[in-house]
């Protein structure tokens, strides 16, 4: 069934299990979501492009010092910053552009499996996004101030900062894509009763006009 039949089949039908409005509103809100995702990714992107050159300068300098912590801990925030655009790439390709002769169903069950993807990347942005950084942050502050007790104290400020930004995209992940998936899933079944009732209603009626 294409959006014309879909379409098509409102209109014919007086008392459908599916308002007109149900689809076009999830798929605008799939829509918004997908510029806030495109949005995101490319001011990350930008981001951590224009870090590359300050991070490489942090890199050589402690290189010359032969400041072994602060050599490892840039070339952990260089390696950093380049996954980080990256990997959102690898999310971000799996969202499925709008095509009208693409089957709405099939079209919302690519956009489920993008946003799925979007989703578990923020549930475990500790381990790819958070954790490098820290761990790159916390050796060249070592490496350069050593333990000292505003070294610590500047360490455990970011180390709660990250704890925030963690739960923020948790936060996300739950409520501004997993129950876009939530969504997608009734309509889904909405259309699939759509469809049954599209190609049960012919039978109906050629039954009936049987002699």
């Amino acid at each position: 069934m294409s959006w014309r039949d879909l379409q098509g089949q409102w209109q014919r039908t007086a008392v459908t299990p599916l308002s007109a409005s149900t689809v076009q509103d999830t798929l605008r809100r799939v829509q918004r979501l997908r510029r806030g995702i495109l949005w995101r990714d490319g001011m990350e992107t930008v981001v951590a492009l224009a870090l590359v050159p300050v991070v490489y300068g942090w890199l050589r300098s402690a290189v010359r010092a032969h400041a072994l912590l602060m050599e490892a801990s840039a070339a952990l925030l260089l390696a950093w910053l380049f996954y980080v655009p990256w990997r959102l790439w690898r999310a971000r390709r799996l969202l499925p552009r709008s095509d009208p002769g693409l089957p709405p169903q099939h079209y919302l069950q690519l956009q489920k499996q993008a946003l799925l993807a979007q989703a578990r990347m923020l549930e475990r942005v500790a381990w790819w996004y958070l954790a490098p950084c820290m761990l790159g942050i916390a050796g060249m502050t070592i490496g350069k101030h050593g333990m000292t007790r505003h070294a610590l104290i500047y360490l455990g400020a970011v180390f709660v900062l990250y704890v925030g930004v963690e739960r923020l995209n948790k936060r996300a992940a739950k409520h501004n894509f997993r129950r876009r998936v939530a969504e997608i899933d009734a309509t889904c079944r909405e259309l699939t009763t759509l469809e049954a009732t599209e190609t049960t209603t012919p039978s109906a009626k050629e039954n009936h006009d049987d002699p």
